[in-house]
Parts: structure tokens; sequence; C-alpha cells
């Protein structure tokens, strides 16, 4: 084996690919973060997505850094990510929002166990912040074992079972993973992530945690459960759904479809006060799927689920507490 080859194969190239739009005042912050990456073997892209605001300014600055930009027409994040993608020559691929932050070992920490373990997919525990990761809110999932190697199927029922999941940044994908997944949908506008990790998911053999906040999500005023405000977005959510069901069909293993089942619950409960006839249509297709779900655990909240759907099982069982506390109120006097 050459020097050359050797080296490649124990220091490989990561490309981080950053899709902008309208990012200029959180950008130099995010793109810092994978500059200064004590991993040095790395390449930074930053697509900016037809932005109106002085996200281009930034570039020359960038450039002197080693950035590579890009300029292309307003498409979407998920078009941003394919460009990015195309120009990629990394082994390893680092998807980062503009808005978000990686811890400075993120890359050095991950490749080394990817390594180590032979891992095609890795992924690290992460923090949400407002303004100053070092201010920021721990987001850890209780009762799961974050040290357990996994394939990526067990670990989308883990998602639908153990009610959890990672955002985008928090994963690093070998290129092998990438071409077995294909591009991200271009037609997909809001859980374009979640659609396409379902896919490296699902071609993953193994799949590893680096148990150690190493990422940093921005959480920013429209961030909340009542940003799916309007008809597009759920309907979007909706089409991003479907899409992973018929993936996880495929595989005739009716506990990844947990996963599924999650995913439109929380699309019903989005929905719920301001669109009761896209929550119902949301219900309809989480009682489709025959398997179970993590609100198996509230036992007199599932019985009615099952008995009467998601949809009506929710409004009886919320009336039944309702009377029972009333109930207890009287039962006082």
């Amino acid at each position: 084996m050459s020097l050359k080859k050797e080296i490649s194969m124990n220091n490989p190239l990561v490309s981080i690919i950053i899709p902008a739009y309208n990012s200029f005042v959180f950008l130099p912050e995010t793109v810092a973060s994978a500059l200064n990456q004590s991993y040095t073997n790395i390449e930074v892209i930053v697509i900016d997505d037809g932005s109106t605001d002085n996200t281009q300014t930034l570039f020359d600055n960038f450039k002197r850094k080693g950035v590579q930009c890009y300029k292309i027409k307003n498409k979407g994040a998920s078009n941003a990510r394919n460009i990015g993608l195309s120009k990629a020559k990394g082994v390893y691929i680092q998807f980062l929002d503009a808005d978000d932050i990686l811890h400075k070992n993120k890359i050095e920490f991950q490749i080394k166990k990817m390594l180590l373990e032979k891992a095609e997919l890795s992924y690290s525990t992460w923090a949400q912040f407002s303004t100053n990761t070092t201010k920021h809110g721990v987001f850890r999932f209780k009762d799961y074992n974050y040290s357990k190697t996994r394939t990526g199927k067990e670990l989308m029922a883990s998602f639908g079972m153990d009610n959890w999941f990672m955002p985008v940044f928090c994963w690093l994908v070998h290129r092998s993973l990438i071409e077995k997944a294909g591009a991200w949908n271009v037609n997909i506008t809001n859980n374009d992530d979640g659609e396409y990790f379902s896919r490296i998911l699902y071609h993953s053999k193994k799949v590893i945690c680096i148990d150690e906040i190493l990422g940093y999500y921005r959480v920013l005023p429209t961030d909340s459960l009542s940003s799916l405000n309007s008809l597009n977005k759920f309907e979007s959510a909706f089409k991003s759904y479907q899409l992973i069901t018929e993936l996880l069909k495929k595989d005739k293993n009716t506990d990844l479809l947990s996963y599924s089942k999650r995913m439109y619950y929380y699309l019903y409960m989005w929905a719920e006060k301001e669109y009761p006839s896209l929550s119902k249509k949301a219900a309809k297709e989480f009682d489709k799927l025959k398997a179970n779900s993590f609100l198996s655990k509230k036992k007199k909240y599932w019985i009615c689920i099952e008995w009467f759907g998601l949809f009506y099982g929710t409004i009886i069982y919320k009336n039944s507490v309702k009377i029972l506390v009333k109930i207890r109120k009287v039962c006082r006097f």
C-alpha cells in the first residue's frame, strides 16, 4: 500500500455541506464552527440558495479561509444539499444547517470511532441553545442506551418505540451510504431531513453513537410545534411520512412501522387545534399501521386508541380525565 493511500485511509477527507437561505446573521458562526474542527482534513462547502439578504457579501471572507462558496437559484434546502454533494470530494459527509453549531471535536471523535469500529454511520448527542452555546439546554433522551451498536433499521424502530430522534447535524455519514440512499427529495420542504435519513438508516448495517454533546441546535422564535401552520407544510410533512412508510413496508418488519406511527401521531398533535380535518387525516394513517407505539406505555390512553382510533380515542380519553378530575374535587367536600 502506498504511503499516500495509507494516509487517506487513516485520515479521510470529510465534506461539511452547509445550505444557506437568508442566514447572514448566523452563517459566520456556523462556518467558523466547521473551520475550527480539531480534525483538519475537511472541506467546507456553502451553498447560498438564492438568498435575498446579504449572505453573499460573506463569501469573500469565507473564500480567504478556504471555504467553497456557490450561489444558486432558490429551489429549497434539499436541492442545495444535492448541489453540495455534487461538489463534495469527501469520503465522509457532514450536513450542517446554516444556524446550527458543531463542537470543535465533533468530526475527530466520530471519525476515530467509526474507523476503529468499521462503522458507516455515527451520531452524537446534542444540545439546544438560543444565543450562546455555553448556555444551553442538554437534550438527552431518558431510558435510551446510547452505547449500544445498532443497525439503521433497529434505530428507526427505537425512534418509534422509545420516542426520540436526531437532528441532521448529529450524523456523520460514509459516502457509500449516500450513494445507496440517493439524492435528497426536492419535492419535500418539511421533514426533508427525516425522509432522507430514513433512507440512510434503511441501508445502514452498523450505527454507533458518540455519547457526548457534539452539536448545538439553535432555537429560534419560529421553532415550535405551532410553526407547522400552513397547509403546504402539513402536506409536505404528510408526503414525507408516506414515503418513509412505503420504504419501511418493504422490509415486512412491523416493528419498523412504529417509527411511522410516531410521526403521524405528532403530525396529528400539531394540526389538532388549527386544522381538525388535517389532524383527522394524520390520525387515520396512524390507525392504518398495525404496529406498536410508544403510546402503549400510557395504558389507559392506549386502550382508548385501540378501541376508538387515535382521533376519537384521544377525545374520549381527555374527556374521561376531565370527568375524573371533577369527581375527585367533589369527593373532597
